[in-house]
């Protein structure tokens, strides 16, 4: 139990430093590693939450619902976020019974939209939905501001990682409309004459999957 409890302290230690900008190996270390040792690979889940944040979105981890619920009131708090709906009914039932405040049951009147994710995308930091979270709400037509609950299991490599996953998850029923949100200061996103992530702001509260 502490080897575990090490580890995972070490983890969220090493998450920190890249959201603040720390340096991860101390002086000693790099000292006995060697100047010209080749680098080791960042995790994947290091890699994600490092381009996620670089591109304006926000990332919270949460251990425990009660966490979960704390950080989610947490965000409309502090983002003045004034009515949050889903399309999906079982995680609005979800968020009423844990206590999750400003929702509301009219999606079009909301100024934030909470959905499910199907993949966590390393390379570029961006987060794949499709019609199963949307319930068919066209990324075009939701709330600029985005709070995605992901899961741990849900990172992948690239977007091939994202659309193999999807390829096997649901085999003869592939998904429609699917999309990858991005933060808005992703360089694609700032260069495009438009886009649906364009001024968009993304919050990623990321939970085990034993959660």
């Amino acid at each position: 139990m502490a080897d575990k409890e090490s580890s995972k302290k070490g983890f969220f230690g090493k998450l920190m430093d890249v959201i603040t900008g720390n340096p991860i190996d101390s002086p000693q270390n790099i000292e006995e590693i060697g100047q010209f040792a080749p680098k080791e690979k960042e995790a994947i889940d290091v890699r994600f939450v490092e381009q996620l944040t670089q591109n304006g979105g926000y990332f919270v981890y949460c251990g425990t619902k009660k966490e979960l619920i704390e950080s989610f009131n947490l965000i409309t708090e502090e983002h003045h976020l004034e009515a949050v709906g889903t399309p999906d009914q079982n995680l609005m039932s979800f968020l009423k019974t844990n206590g999750v405040n400003n929702l509301s049951d009219n999606l079009k009147e909301c100024d934030t939209i909470c959905t499910y994710c199907e993949a966590l995308i390393a390379y570029n930091g961006g987060i794949m939905i499709n019609e199963h979270q949307t319930k068919s709400v066209r990324i075009d037509d939701m709330p600029k501001n985005h709070i995605v609950i992901g899961k741990t299991s849900q990172l992948v490599e690239n977007l091939h990682g994202a659309m193999s996953r999807v390829n096997q998850q649901y085999r003869d029923n592939r998904p429609g409309q699917i999309s990858v949100l991005k933060g808005m200061n992703d360089q694609q996103v700032k260069l495009a004459s438009a886009d649906p992530n364009k001024n968009r702001l993304l919050f990623l509260l990321l939970i085990e999957d034993s959660f």
